[in-house]
């Protein structure tokens, strides 16, 4: 009964669920072009998720805090440098593993959007899903948020067009072990913005000389 009252007001129930719901959202959205009507079951996660962020921003007194947006310091500045070394440090390994050169040629539009959705997938995991964990200390935060990372990132890869090939262990290994050295940084640095900026430099890095967008964003 005590674990299960911890387990309540630690606020892991509406984690869980706004998780399911970002993986069911990252199935539907990836598989649209299959069955348009996964388009529906999308905006049913999203909601899922809306809800459970709501929630907790209902409840919390400091809703920044939780996400990791305040407060902001000197050495949150010196981490956000440290981040986007990082990032910049990933994606050319990313990108040298996959022949697809040092750094991109150009960048085009995309390069906004992929910053985005980078910057959003942040103030999720490492910043609400992290931020929400925070009384478990310092291990567990970091790796049941890149877990879920994890596990969206798994789902929205699980089923690609054909003629496209996805190596789903390698992108779920890489992805841990990233969502993990992002995670120390939130927690080294007590805000979101240090990992938030690792992933916006990765990718437009990685994705910013696409001229339209990959498959897995649209659907």
């Amino acid at each position: 009964m005590v674990l299960f009252a911890l387990f309540v007001r630690s606020g892991l129930p509406l984690v869980v669920l706004s998780g399911v719901g970002l993986m069911v959202t990252a199935f539907a959205v990836a598989n649209a072009f299959r069955v348009e009507r996964l388009v529906v079951l999308s905006g049913v996660g999203l909601i899922v998720t809306a809800f459970a962020v709501a929630n907790a921003f209902r409840v919390e007194r400091r809703p920044a805090a939780i996400l990791g947006l305040s407060p902001v310091s000197k050495k949150v500045g010196v981490f956000v440098a440290v981040g986007c070394a990082v990032g910049a440090a990933f994606a050319v390994l990313h990108r040298v593993t996959w022949d697809m050169g040092t750094l991109p040629a150009r960048l085009t539009s995309f390069a906004v959007v992929g910053a985005a959705i980078g910057a959003a997938e942040e103030l999720l995991y490492r910043g609400y899903v992290q931020g929400r964990l925070r009384a478990f200390g310092w291990v567990i935060p970091v790796v049941l948020a890149a877990g879920a990372h994890t596990a969206y990132k798994t789902a929205l890869f699980a089923l690609p067009p054909d003629g496209v090939a996805i190596d789903l262990r390698f992108l779920a290994v890489w992805t841990l072990i990233g969502g993990v050295v992002f995670g120390a940084l939130r927690q080294a640095s007590g805000s979101v913005l240090p990992p938030l900026a690792a992933h916006v430099v990765f990718d437009i890095v990685v994705y910013g000389e696409h001229v339209e967008a990959p498959w897995w964003v649209w659907g």
